[in-house]
Formats: C-alpha cells, sequence, structure tokens
C-alpha cells in the first residue's frame, strides 16, 4: 500500500514507520531539523513493550508534491491550525482512489480538510495513543496502546475501512479498528479532550489538583455536559453511556497528567484553543444551544494566545 503521511510528528511518524517496517511503500512529509534528521539518518521509534526499531533510508520531504504520483491512503497527522495548508498540499497526490484519514485532535478535520480536496476521499480518523518527537528523526511513543478507529463520516462499515484496518493489522498493530458509527467515537474522544484541555489550560494545573476539589469536578462535569447537548443538537448519537465514558476517563487519569495545549501555553508556542474550545461555542450558537463555560473559559484563553500571538 502506498501512504503519504502529512506531518510526521508523535502520531504520523509512530504509524508511519510502523507501516513501513511492515513493508508499506511510505513517503513521510515533515519541515525543520526533524526533516533533515530522516533524510540524513532515516527514522528511529523508541516503543515500550516491543523492541525499539530504526529505519534508513526512508522516503522524506518537505512537499507531498515531491513525493511523487497519488497514494492510497494519507494519514494527515499536522496541528489543526495548519489544516487549511496541509489540505491544500495534498491535493496533487489525492487521486480518485485516495482515501484521507485524520490523526488530528477535534471535530472539525473532515470538514476543514474537505475544503480543499473532494470530501468523499476523506475518513474519519480517532486516535487514542500518545507519542512525541524525542529528538529530530526519533519518535518515543509514551502510552501502552496504538489505538485508532477508523470509520465512514456516514456510519457503516466500508471495503476501503476494512483495507486500510487491515494494513495497521498486517503491521502488528491489532487495536486499530474499524467503527460502525466514527462520527460517535470523535465526538467520544472529544468529550473527554475538549474539557481537560481548557481548564487546564486556564488553570495552569495538571488534572489531579483540579480533580482534587469538588469545584474542579464539578466543572470538568459541566463542560462535557455541554458538548453533549451541542452534539445531541447537531444530530451526533451521544447517549448517556458517552458521558459516563468521559467521566471515566477523567476520573481515572493520573494526576500529573496535562495535555498538549495547556504545555502549548507555557511554553508560548501556538495553540489549537479554536479547534477545541472555540469549536464548542461557535457549534452552540450556530445550533442555539448555551455554552456558558466554554464560552467564559475561551473568551479568557483566547486573551490570553493573543498576547503571545497564539491564535489569529
Amino acid at each position: 500500500m502506498r501512504i503519504l503521511v502529512m506531518g510526521s510528528g508523535g502520531l504520523g511518524g509512530y504509524y508511519g514507520a510502523r507501516l513501513a517496517q511492515a513493508g508499506n511503500d511510505v513517503a513521510f512529509i515533515a519541515r525543520g531539523a526533524h526533516l533533515e534528521a530522516m533524510q540524513a539518518r532515516g527514522i528511529e521509534v523508541r516503543e515500550r513493550e516491543r523492541e525499539s526499531f530504526r529505519l534508513d533510508p526512508v522516503r522524506a520531504y518537505r512537499r507531498p508534491v515531491d513525493a511523487g504520483g497519488t497514494y492510497d491512503v494519507v494519514l494527515f497527522g499536522v496541528k489543526a491550525y495548519d489544516t487549511p495548508e496541509a489540505g491544500e498540499a495534498i491535493a496533487p497526490v489525492v487521486g480518485p482512489e485516495t482515501n484521507v484519514v485524520p490523526l488530528q485532535n477535534g471535530i472539525d478535520s473532515t470538514d476543514e480538510i474537505g475544503r480543499a480536496i473532494d470530501p468523499r476521499r476523506i475518513l474519519v480518523g480517532t486516535v487514542q495513543m500518545s507519542a512525541k518527537i524525542a529528538e529530530p528523526g526519533v519518535i518515543e511513543r509514551l502510552s501502552g496502546t496504538t489505538a485508532m478507529k477508523i470509520g465512514e463520516p456516514d456510519g457503516g462499515r466500508s471495503a476501503r475501512v476494512e483495507a486500510i484496518v487491515g494494513a495497521f493489522h498486517a503491521a502488528g498493530m491489532e487495536d486499530v479498528l474499524a467503527a460502525e458509527d466514527a462520527t460517535r467515537a470523535l465526538w467520544e474522544k472529544f468529550l473527554w479532550l475538549a474539557p481537560i484541555a481548557t481548564l487546564n489550560s486556564a488553570t495552569g494545573l495538571p488534572t489531579g489538583k483540579i480533580r482534587a476539589i469538588p469545584e474542579g469536578r464539578e466543572t470538568m462535569l459541566a463542560l462535557q455536559r455541554e458538548i453533549r447537548a451541542v452534539g445531541l443538537a447537531a444530530g451526533v448519537n451521544l447517549p448517556e453511556a458517552s458521558v459516563q465514558l468521559a467521566e471515566s476517563m477523567f476520573a481515572n487519569m493520573t494526576d500529573a497528567h496535562t495535555v498538549s495545549m495547556q504545555r502549548d501555553f507555557e511554553a508560548g508556542r501556538r495553540v489549537e484553543l479554536e479547534t477545541l474550545a472555540g469549536s464548542v461555542v461557535r457549534r452552540g450558537r450556530r445550533h442555539g444551544v448555551p455554552t456558558p463555560i466554554f464560552g467564559a473559559l475561551y473568551a479568557v484563553l483566547r486573551a490570553r494566545a493573543l498576547e503571545f500571538g497564539g491564535v489569529s
């Protein structure tokens, strides 16, 4: 299978390397020192439960057009705020049989990418894995899982989804699954990610310190309920069990747990605020659903991010 990894950071770099190790023809798109390292000495993957490995050489490029031809699958792993530019960049490698699998945070990827390419080529992807660039050319898996769910935006199983999932299974990633209701899976991740990213970023505290006080727990649960109300208004299948799942995930996070948006705020880097809190507020307005807590925290965080150029 010909696979292009658009954004070879922690997630894209990890999945791409495992798929390449299994014999797939993988092209990595990266930039800066990370790209230079991959071009010079390949890509190294540091594992947890399995043996670490290095692939050298690998096909690594700055632009998708330089990778040549069209691809069977594009793993779309750029930061959400880079989606418009990256969507246009992959257009030359998207053919009539190409399938794009987003690896991004949030619930906007399918719509955003679909502004640049044929929306029929885009699937839904929901990642439960954590990985990072440990140093240029080196990917480190942080989580014990490589889990991802892939599915059709309109639901149901399809031959193209099964083929992609089969490639992951052949590469030893058995916890990558085909989802009957991929949109529900996407929103279920959003139910815990957007609240925790927003509240952790607003307080600057790890999850355990928020969870330790009744007001912190109540606010987190209220944020989850606001998302569910917005999702239901938008026609998403989010039963009460979906909220209970998000509540359980919040309860079981380690005390020291932090999130990438929180760390980006602390480092003065660009943040995914619009993809997380901002998306809830905008969708709430669109569907006439009040989101007062998200609205207040979004205003605080947007003012803070504008101060250092973290959002546009």
